[in-house]
């Protein structure tokens, strides 16, 4: 034992100022945190150190008391190794011993045990596929609701990402590909498309034309907090618990409503009433000079409160319906919670893949540490990192790179750098499905946040279709008072779709507003900025289509009404079909994720072969974009 102890001894006594709260934090960190990683060891540590707070029910964890009241260190360590399989868990059993439990139960005791269980993301790995992991983002969707954690049976918490970096050296892996989710889908259910993805990309059999996830290619899930409409427990629980803010926020609207209620109903008495009285119509309000008569007063008192009633009474349906929609709550956590997480990820993964990540923790075999240390001090080629978003997910993958190329440097970069993402991590494709990023993404306004992330980019993918009613529709409502301007909410990049170029057998990229369509490039001098994007076309793609009726002028509003039918059935995904393992675009997702040794020549020449015969169009990068001088309506079929 090589550690001091800053505490007294053991066991632990706790404090009566802060016992409540010291207690349910512990808890909270358990059940919100991976079995047997860092920060839940810790906090079981410290849990088994105390004994059971007054008011609290005996419970037992993985065969364990929740409160132990241990009387030593090496009991403490003994005991929760006792309670999982070493052989499963290597890193916890050569982590955690007498030194380990001293070192956490001192962080508790300085008080910096925050510091020491904080982690912004957790990292699992496939039990049946060792190249295939999960990333966790630790954010919770609201204070009061505990994270769904993955299916233990199916994925096994890695202790830190340290591990992680250690198991991606030892298989000597060469390609990183990392996918995430977009808005509404919850954690449960990407963890259910995740493994069936998986499934898929692993299959084994005779030759696959398409390609399948080889033994040095890594497929990562990253899941950040979002939640789903309206049913979703965090949207009512948070009323619930706080009912002075929810008061608070009542008695507000309100008080507004009423000065706005009062307002409007003098503009009704005052010029509403008369003028309807001109053409003989009776209404249910008086006239303003009423108030004047005295016998009228409680009459038009009434009157007054129930026009006011009516503004608050729709104003609060409005705001209710905006939150319980979760849209602006998902982009919020996308921003804010998601894409540092990520970015954090990727930081800490390149730091683990070029240094020995475990110099400094205690090993029971020291020619097992100088062993370690010498195999990560050879010179291991940089990995090639693939990033797929889809929806509002590539909100989040862009965010990413932003973030990453601000740490390592924007266009000021040295040319040696080129599309580094650290020492050890280079960028290759960045596919982005159904964005719901605004489409100044193409334009040369001031695109500063995806500046960085183009010039890192070898090539973008860009799978889009200009029937996604949630893009089309749902989306200008939730951006209509958040994007600086109106363009940027009614048109999003997921909706881009190829229309033919008149006489010619090239296509352009157009976007739909409503029946009718307008160019979505703009081309100027400055146009090389955005040369690498690849626009695939699944606007008719079954999945995400159900209607094969052509797209014109006249048919606009039938395929919106019958794919809106269709959607609400459950018989297409308008917004998330590209991920259906039976789709075209999976097929080509595939493609790109498990042939990376293809020049791009040869990747095109797959991708047509693969969208033959199918109603999926391509418009490959680096072919000069037309802008259209004719009138924006659509190319009659």
């Amino acid at each position: 034992m090589g550690t001091k102890r800053t505490y007294q001894g053991l066991p632990l006594y706790w404090h009566q100022d802060t016992v409540e709260n010291d207690y349910r934090w512990l808890e909270s960190i358990v059940r919100n945190t991976a079995p047997f990683s860092d920060a839940w060891t810790k906090a079981r540590i410290v849990q088994l150190a105390y004994s059971i707070p007054k008011g609290v029910k005996s419970q037992s964890l993985y065969n364990l008391p929740i409160y132990g009241s241990y009387s030593s260190e090496l009991a403490i360590a003994e005991a929760l190794r006792s309670t999982c399989n070493l052989e499963e868990y290597p890193d916890f059993e050569t982590q955690v011993n007498e030194d380990y439990v001293i070192r956490a139960l001192n962080s508790w005791h300085n008080k910096q045990f925050a510091k020491a269980v904080s982690r912004n993301f957790e990292v699992y790995v496939d039990r049946q596929y060792s190249n295939c992991f999960l990333v966790v983002s630790t954010a919770r969707t609201s204070l009061n609701v505990d994270r769904e954690l993955p299916p233990l049976e199916r994925f096994r918490p890695l202790f830190n990402i340290a591990e992680m970096g250690q198991l991606m050296r030892r298989e000597n892996f060469r390609y990183l590909t990392l996918r995430t989710h977009g808005y509404a889908n919850p954690a449960h259910k990407f963890y259910q498309e995740f493994m069936a993805e998986i499934e898929s990309l692993s299959q084994k059999g005779p030759i696959n034309q398409i390609g399948t996830l080889e033994n040095r290619s890594v497929y990562i899930g990253y899941t950040w907090p979002s939640e789903m409409p309206l049913i979703h427990p965090g949207l009512w629980s948070d009323m619930g618990e706080q009912k002075g803010i929810s008061l608070k926020f009542l008695f507000i609207l309100a008080l507004i409503a009423w000065i706005v209620g009062t307002g409007f109903y003098i503009l009704l008495t005052l010029i509403g009433v008369p003028f309807l009285n001109l053409f003989g119509m009776e209404t249910p309000l008086s006239p303003l000079w009423y108030w004047f008569d005295l016998t009228q007063i409680s009459n038009l008192f009434a009157q007054w409160n129930w026009v006011a009633l009516t503004v608050f009474a729709l104003w609060l349906l409005l705001m209710q319906i905006l939150r319980i929609s979760v849209y602006q709550r998902d982009r919020y956590r996308a921003i804010h919670y998601g894409a540092p997480d990520l970015a954090e990820f990727f930081w800490r993964l390149d730091k683990v893949l070029g240094e020995n990540p475990y110099t400094s923790m205690p090993f029971y075999e020291p020619q097992k540490e100088i062993a370690i240390a010498n195999y990560y001090n050879q010179n291991f080629p940089p990995m090639s990192v693939n990033l797929i978003g889809h929806s509002m997910g590539a909100l989040v993958v862009v965010n990413v790179l932003r973030i990453l190329s601000d740490r390592f440097g924007k266009e000021d970069r040295l040319e040696y750098e080129k599309n580094n993402m650290g020492d050890y991590l280079q960028l290759n494709r960045l596919i982005l499905t159904a964005p719901d990023i605004p489409l100044e993404f193409l334009r040369e306004g001031r695109n500063n946040y995806v500046r960085s992330a183009i010039l890192r980019c070898n090539e973008i993918y860009l799978f889009c279709s200009d029937r996604d009613l949630i893009l089309r529709y749902m989306s200008i409502l939730g951006n209509w008072f958040s994007e600086p301007s109106v363009e940027m909410s009614g048109l999003r990049l997921g909706n881009v779709y190829l229309k033919p170029v008149k006489n010619s057998i090239n296509y352009q990229p157009y976007i739909r507003v409503m029946m009718s369509s307008q160019s979505a490039v703009k081309p100027t001098s400055a146009y090389d900025l955005f040369e690498k994007f690849n626009y695939i076309d699944c606007s008719e793609m079954p999945g995400v289509n159900a209607i094969s009726l052509p797209l014109n002028i006249w048919t606009s509003l039938i395929i919106d009404v019958m794919n809106t039918i269709f959607f609400i059935a459950g018989k297409v995904d308008v917004h998330g079909g590209y991920y259906f393992t039976n789709t075209t675009s999976f097929d080509i997702l595939k493609l790109l994720i498990t042939r990376d040794g293809l020049s791009r020549p040869e990747t095109l020449t797959e991708i047509n072969r693969l969208i033959a015969g199918k109603p999926v169009l391509v418009l490959p990068s680096y072919e000069p974009v037309q802008d259209s001088s004719d009138e924006d309506v659509y190319h009659q079929s």
